[in-house]
């Protein structure tokens, strides 16, 4: 298979749960041969000073300089981590998070980029500063967002939905995922009326199935599911089999239902608990 995965963008914030998320990056990307890029970015304050472990920081050049003294800390601890051959990058720019990283991503041709925003309210997801699903679009490489701790090298089960298109793009990068964990892939789509068999009733997830199973020899599943919402098919679905990954485009499939949701744009990788990946 095509090697899809070289380079590996994390977004750091020096946070308990973004060092997890790197214990765990660190092992697989020593699997898939990748170098791995560490990105921390200081973003514009309306406050003359910023809190750096109950300091107070005034100067903005001390500010870069106490964040590129971390950086470079945390990349020589997991340096002598990489197999022999990967590399970890360490990067500190100042900028709007998500144009920040949507420039350093095309600039650095980034085959993954990956967040650790947290959401456990549907308010707070209108404070995000990153939009997955435009990001997504604009740097045209898979986005992926752990919202908790977990292991990333562990993928057992990656769920994903399909609507109204063979979704190829998708499809190889679930495959490509899937064949370095051994995982299982859970293809999901809203059951259509009529239709005499499956093929007729869901054709584009009858093809989906099609096309992996005479392509590849993952273990794959076929869900004609009732319901009304994609996303909240698929993230009900995902929940209940004890997903480690979902994966969908940009679009309907992160569209969650509601008033609320729609208020505070409030998207399937704000709500899943579940690592989310955007394609």
């Amino acid at each position: 298979m095509e090697k899809l995965i070289k380079q590996i963008l994390l977004v750091v914030d020096f946070s308990d749960r973004s060092r997890l998320v790197l214990d765990n990056l660190v092992s697989m990307a020593n699997e898939m041969h990748c170098d791995i890029h560490l990105l921390n970015i200081l973003e514009p304050s309306l406050l003359p000073f910023s809190f750096h472990s109950k300091q107070i920081i005034t100067d903005k050049a001390e500010q870069k300089a106490l964040a590129i003294s971390k950086i470079r800390a945390l990349q020589g601890e997991y340096i002598p981590k990489m197999k022999k051959g990967c590399f970890i990058h360490s990067h500190v720019l100042e900028g709007a998070m998500e144009r920040t990283i949507r420039n350093f991503a095309l600039q650095q041709d980034i085959d993954l980029t990956i967040l650790t925003l947290r959401h456990r309210y549907a308010w707070s997801a209108w404070m995000n500063k990153i939009n997955i699903a435009r990001l997504a679009r604009k740097i045209e490489c898979p986005v992926l967002n752990i919202p908790r701790a977990m292991q990333i090298q562990q993928i057992r089960n990656i769920v994903l939905p399909v609507t109204d298109m063979l979704p190829l793009r998708k499809i190889m990068f679930a495959s490509y995922i899937a064949k370095y964990h051994k995982a299982r892939i859970h293809l999901v789509a809203l059951q259509n009326e009529g239709g005499s068999n499956a093929a007729e009733s869901n054709p584009w997830l009858y093809k989906s199935y099609q096309l992996l199973t005479d392509n590849t020899d993952l273990p794959i599943e076929c869900h004609p599911m009732s319901g009304e919402n994609i996303a909240d098919t698929t993230l009900q679905y995902a929940e209940k089999v004890n997903a480690d990954l979902i994966v969908v485009q940009p679009g309907q499939e992160m569209e969650l239902p509601g008033l609320r949701n729609s208020i505070f744009s409030r998207f399937l990788y704000s709500a899943s608990r579940i690592p989310v990946m955007a394609v």
